[in-house]
């Protein structure tokens, strides 16, 4: 029996041969239970239905039905948000925001586990949410906008928030899959008096959709807890190793498309290899400062990366090495002047050591060209990061609660250059470029510093028990990443990079009922400052961008048996500055990579406590390819299956992605004058059987 056939027997026994008759009415169904947002705002528990701002979760179950192969398959349940997958682990994130690319697009959203950012500010990258065990995650969160004071440089856009595995039984659990895909997941718990210890690991490998495009990944949390009498803490160890053959761009209108190419690698060489771990304990305790009542944390950690890869997509085909290792200290105090007043007081600070080397190890054409053959760059920098913030809320009155919010923050960076300054070659010769210079500038030993502060003022009024709504007035900011600042291109001697500031004003409604859940939010951006590269390819901080849309995302209990929930998401991401490309301004045009549409919905059957089938149907709008939006990707629909059973201790889910086998491109692009795809998967099947004990 085929895998396909295998799965439609085991979906047909679900719906129709559950073991249990038993009603789900009295177990949740009727209410929809407001979800608690765990860290994403203030690093600590806070409900949706008050929170000032725009966050939408993912929850454990909803993590257990989707049993992704990757992060991108959760979060098209989140209205304005797009993580485009690329191939193996690989991707790039939007959240209120174009698909952002290049060497520090990754500093435009945070990405943090329990709130803690899991790399330092700046030395983010792209792909870097494969680093977290999202697999076995009790949940994940995306605040979307300007995040608040107790987040600081990166939160520009949003935070993308992974909750930490919680286990609730001990659990092993087989998958397998599509191109001989397969995973193993252990999930260990043990509680000891005051004491608890757990473990949830996984591993995975994947053959891979298209030639020679597999990955083997491992991943593990452990966690300790103890509770004393006046200090709770808990204790987070994560790591990480992840083996992948890349698979490049294939190229040409609609190649996605063509039999002959759609599951072809042009870049079999290609590869990523990389590793993380961090080590965090996050302390919480009670005190008394005169007649007010507080609560602190305190969140000491360590992190260490590495990554080895080949840049396929440039010419030359450079291989990149980087990593860092990274200390810090997160602290916050929350006093209660009074039943309607709080405050809380923060720093943070952190030191990081940061080292990227590039050596293209093949000639290109002729041995003078100026992407030449050798070492590019080799650069270590050292970074000192304080900050301070103070955040208040006042509720005026039953209906009305106000909140205003400060941070400052200052970075440094220690820049030392390990080759020869300047542009020439690594043995110090010139290239054949009219002036001898070669296509990479080394910058000399230097300090720079950043300082930067944001703000958020907001209010919230309950107009009744069922009905709520926000406004939000806030501004962020995102220091230059090491690789904006050191990494520089031909003639270009200095980087005078200043930090990116965006402005935000976005006001929501949200309705409660015990069969509806529903959210409105329209929100308007402005970013200054913006850094990116002209058309000769230096490093400038001249762009201008706005970015306004609309969000809605509803959940509604038809009945005992069926939910109904959809998210729909409208933006408008424009260029606000005047810069040719290719001869054409681009002031006005859309940025690449940002459909106006987006939209998904899902159909969830639960006949039994123990039976569900959920369907989903996903819809990616139309995008233009280039900044002179002269090239357009047409857009797509996907449609999913998913079903589980429980027998007893034995639990079984099965699901069919891309049920139609439609032809898709993850993410399309137009660059060196050809259109360019990441191809998107076609049908895939995959069996899972998880045991409890």
């Amino acid at each position: 029996m085929t895998r396909f056939n295998l799965l439609k027997s085991v979906l047909f026994t679900f719906v129709f041969c559950g073991t249990t008759t038993e009603s789900y009415s009295d177990v949740t169904s009727q209410n929809i239970e407001i979800d608690t947002i765990t860290v994403t705002g203030r690093r600590n528990d806070q409900n949706i239905s008050e929170l000032i701002g725009s966050v939408a979760s993912v929850t454990s179950e909803e993590l257990g039905r989707i049993s992704h192969a990757h992060i991108n398959q959760t979060a098209a349940r989140i209205p304005g948000v797009w993580l485009s997958r690329g191939n193996g682990q690989e991707l790039l994130a939007a959240v209120r925001s174009p698909v952002f690319t290049g060497s520090g697009s990754c500093a435009e959203i945070l990405t943090t586990e329990d709130g803690l950012p899991i790399r330092p500010t700046g030395m983010c990258n792209v792909n870097q949410l494969f680093e977290v065990n999202t697999e076995q995650a009790s949940g994940l969160e995306v605040w979307r906008g300007p995040g608040t004071v107790f987040y600081g440089s990166n939160a520009m856009h949003g935070v993308i928030n992974t909750v930490s595995p919680d286990v609730i039984n001990n659990n092993l659990s087989l998958q397998i899959g599509s191109h001989s895909y397969g995973r193993v997941k252990l999930g260990w718990k043990r509680q000891l008096d005051s004491q608890h210890l757990q473990i949830a690991a996984n591993g995975t490998s994947d053959g891979g959709f298209k030639e020679q495009s597999g990955f083997d990944q491992q991943k593990v949390s452990i966690k300790h807890g103890w509770s004393g009498s006046s200090i709770d803490a808990t204790t987070h160890l994560s790591a990480v190793n992840l083996n992948q053959e890349t698979a490049g761009y294939i190229k040409g209108f609609e190649s996605y498309k063509d039999d002959a190419t759609w599951k072809s690698n042009p870049n079999p060489e290609a590869f990523r290899d990389a590793s993380a771990v961090r080590l965090s304990s996050h302390l919480r305790g009670a005190s008394s400062v005169g007649d007010f009542d507080g609560e602190w944390q305190a969140t000491p950690y360590f992190r260490r990366s590495s990554m080895t890869f080949l840049q396929h997509y440039l010419p030359g085909q450079a291989q990149e090495k980087n990593g860092q290792t990274s200390v810090g200290l997160q602290t916050s105090y929350q006093v209660s002047t009074n039943d309607d007043n709080q405050i809380w007081f923060g720093t943070d600070v952190e030191w990081a050591d940061m080292w990227v080397e590039e050596v293209q190890t093949n000639a290109l054409g002729s041995p003078d060209n100026v992407r030449f053959q050798g070492q590019h760059y080799d650069f270590e920098v050292k970074s000192q990061q304080f900050a301070v913030f103070v955040n208040s809320e006042w509720k005026t009155s039953d209906k009305l609660t106000l909140e205003a919010g400060l941070r400052f923050e200052s970075l440094r960076y220690d820049y030392q250059n390990n080759m020869i300054d300047g542009s020439t070659r690594d043995d110090g010769s010139l290239c054949n470029s009219g002036d001898g210079s070669c296509r990479y500038y080394r910058p000399s030993d230097q300090t720079n510093s950043t300082d930067n502060i944001n703000y958020q003022l907001g209010a919230h009024y309950v107009f009744n028990d069922s009905l709520g709504g926000f406004i939000r007035i806030a501004n962020a900011y995102r220091a230059p990443q090491i690789n904006e600042l050191y990494r520089l291109q031909k003639e270009q001697e200095t980087s005078v990079i200043e930090s990116e500031q965006v402005d935000s004003l976005e006001t929501g409604v949200r309705y409660q009922t015990q069969q509806w859940q529903t959210e409105l939010a329209i929100y308007k951006m402005k970013k200054d400052q913006v850094i990116v590269k002209d058309s000769d390819s230096f490093v400038v901080n001249d762009g201008k961008t706005s970015h306004k849309g609309i969000e809605w995302r509803t959940v509604f209990q038809l009945n005992t048996a069926w939910q109904l929930a959809s998210s729909v998401s409208w933006a408008k991401h424009q260029y606000k500055y005047t810069r040719l490309f290719g001869g054409i301004n681009i002031d006005g045009n859309d940025i690449d990579t940002a459909p106006r549409w987006q939209r998904s919905a899902q159909a969830l059957y639960q006949p039994t406590e123990r039976t569900s089938i959920e369907f989903e149907w996903i819809y990616l709008g139309k995008y233009f390819l280039d900044p002179q939006n002269a090239h357009q990707y047409a857009g797509h629909n996907v449609f999913n299956v998913r079903a589980q059973q429980r027998y007893g201790d034995l639990q079984i889910n099965g699901q069919i992605t891309n049920l139609t086998d439609r032809r898709i491109a993850d993410r399309a692009d137009y660059g060196f004058g050809s259109y360019r795809y990441f191809v998107g998967e076609g049908r895939g099947v995959s069996l899972e059987i998880k045991m409890l004990f």
